[in-house]
């Protein structure tokens, strides 16, 4: 900031060093004290701390103790750059390559992943959700494969149908505008509600070879686990089951006993309304 020289008091600036005819006076050991100000150049500076030699040097040889103080500074204000929004140009990992880092890299896949289940393809038989009564008509192929949680769209449409049969979307990664992340294969399971491209899918039903999947896997599809069913209806079939009533009796008959408290409670309201 100031190189290596004697600081004047009140400096008075020329154009030239000859037109300098006051005599300046500059800062001694005296002047340089802690708790003092002092001015350089025009900038206020306030001198609080001083390292070991100097505390010995001026009691020493002015007898005075250099004592540091303590000040309390402020705390530092984080400004966080936001991420701008995905535009839609390339794989979002890819545009974050870019904020992240000036010499970007591609993204490296999950490789041990694609090698386990590479070769599993779930397929769904699915139908659109719109407002657009034509809409009911059409069907669709929703085939989710596990190696990189891709989805991939085609539409079926019979002849004379007034539709081109053929691909919707294309295989690529959804997010889940609930979660905020990607679609998984946790998340496929009959009945959800998809949102992909700015359309809503429902997964009607799935082929074969998607139920076996699910059944060989519990951890992950609980709902599709024989074993996970029942366990939740055992604590109930024991002291709520009657005389010649199955398990299946048992439930439905309390989902109409629900049903039927959901009303009593609902004429209630009213009443005291």
């Amino acid at each position: 900031m100031l190189k290596r020289g004697k600081l004047p008091k009140q400096p008075a600036f020329t154009y030239c060093p000859g037109m300098k005819m006051k005599k300046d006076e500059f800062y001694g050991p005296k002047d340089l004290l802690i708790g003092s100000h002092i001015k350089v150049f025009g900038r206020n500076c306030y001198i609080y701390g001083c390292n070991g030699y100097t505390q010995k040097w001026y009691k020493d040889n002015l007898g005075i103790d250099m004592v540091s103080i303590n000040l309390e500074k402020d705390k530092p204000v984080l400004k966080y750059q936001e991420i701008p929004p995905y535009l839609g140009y390339g794989s979002e990992e890819d545009s974050l390559g870019s904020v992240k880092s000036l010499m970007p890299k591609a993204p490296q896949p999950n490789v041990k992943k694609i090698f386990k289940n590479d070769l599993h393809i779930l397929r769904f038989e699915a139908k659109l959700v719109s407002s657009n009564a034509d809409d009911d008509s059409r069907h669709f192929i929703l085939s989710f494969f596990c190696g990189d949680d891709t989805i991939q769209v085609y539409e079926v449409a019979e002849r004379n149908s007034g539709r081109v049969p053929g691909k919707f979307l294309d295989k690529k990664r959804h997010i889940n505008p609930v979660t905020g992340s990607y679609y998984s294969e946790k998340d496929m399971l009959l009945g959800e509600l998809l949102i992909l491209g700015g359309h809503k899918f429902r997964l009607m039903k799935c082929d074969e070879y998607t139920e076996k999947y699910f059944e060989a896997n519990p951890e992950v599809f609980k709902e599709a686990s024989i074993d996970y069913v029942l366990h939740k209806i055992r604590p109930v079939s024991y002291t709520h089951l009657r005389a010649h009533e199955t398990v299946l009796d048992l439930v439905c008959r309390l989902l109409l006993e629900k049903k039927k408290k959901k009303k009593k409670k609902n004429k209630k309201t009213k009443k005291n309304k």
